[in-house]
């Protein structure tokens, strides 16, 4: 898909093959592109726009370049192709003093909210505006996911630390929502170490005819960012406690149902022993002759039954 954005307009246009184009585009938008709208927003814009497997390269040099009034930026882990189960995507962009083009290859919130307000009154004006204002939707996306998490991290906390038999009984299901909440916050600080390393180099070496006071929104985005990434920290302690403590609790219930199956086969061994012996059929058995054998074998086994479960609980095993 392939979404053009203009001052001139109040909506986009998705443009389709054979369709004239909106004059004078800020932002053009490409969403999983096919050939032919990669080629012609690249005639849009002036410039060469990156390949899947470019933007998706980890080395720096693949991710930063700026020559002929054209910067390049790419994040190679940026947002998953679903809320749960998706792989990362990369993110490409391609900036130049009047335009901005990005390429993404699955669905993002804080570019459907940037898009909502190119038509207001509050739009940006430039290519370099709407490339801040998406740098600080992503930051802000970024910051409530990890709010969710904690919200999320806290109620599972309640649920875990409870002597209630019902809640001890989910602590598988409570250990798969651990896993999937480390999962979430890895992708997150994955997206937001490739954007505070775009957000660096723009600090360091952004070319002259960015706006200088614009360094100082670029500085603010990657102070939110440092501090996304103590709160990042701060999950990831929590989860690892929280990891440790369900496996702990999934032990103990395991050690209590061996503890059981222990004390029972200890106390079953006893009344077999003597069932066993009376069981032998000899002719040479004194307690088959006696007027109350029956009662006395019974009351032998009952008894070699209760010693053990006696001495178990005088040791506090039950």
């Amino acid at each position: 898909m392939l979404k053009i954005y203009s001052l001139n307009t109040p909506s986009p246009q998705v443009w389709q093959p054979g369709a004239e184009t909106i004059s004078n585009p800020t932002w053009i938008d490409l969403i999983n592109p096919s050939d032919q709208e990669r080629e012609h927003a690249a005639g849009l814009l002036g410039a060469k726009l990156p390949a899947r497997d470019e933007t998706s390269a980890i080395e720096l040099s693949s991710r930063f370049s700026s020559a002929n009034s054209v910067l390049r930026l790419n994040i190679p882990l940026f947002v998953r192709t679903d809320d749960t189960k998706g792989p990362m995507t990369p993110l490409g962009f391609v900036l130049t003093p009047t335009m901005l083009a990005s390429v993404r290859y699955a669905e993002s919130i804080s570019f459907n909210q940037v898009g909502a307000v190119m038509s207001g009154a509050d739009a940006p004006r430039s290519g370099t505006d709407v490339f801040i204002a998406l740098m600080e939707g992503i930051v802000d996306v970024a910051a409530d996911r990890l709010e969710e998490l904690g919200n999320k991290l806290s109620n599972l906390s309640e649920q875990v630390f409870t002597d209630t038999r019902e809640a001890r009984s989910k602590l598988r299901r409570a250990l798969l929502q651990v896993g999937l909440m480390q999962r979430q916050v890895t992708q997150i600080r994955s997206a937001m170490l490739g954007a505070s390393r775009v957000i660096i180099y723009l600090c360091d070496s952004a070319p002259p005819w960015i706006d200088p006071q614009l360094h100082g929104r670029f500085r603010a985005i990657q102070g939110d960012i440092s501090s996304l990434s103590e709160f990042q920290q701060q999950l990831n302690d929590r989860l690892q406690f929280m990891l440790d403590a369900v496996l702990g609790f999934i032990n103990n219930d395991q050690n209590d149902i061996m503890k059981v199956l222990t004390i029972v086969s200890v106390v079953t061994v006893p009344p077999m022993i003597l069932a066993g012996i009376w069981g032998m059929n000899f002719k040479s058995i004194p307690e088959y002759d006696w007027p109350h054998g029956y009662a006395f074998g019974l009351s032998m086994i009952v008894l070699s039954m209760l010693i053990p479960l006696i001495w178990f609980k005088s040791k506090k095993w039950l």
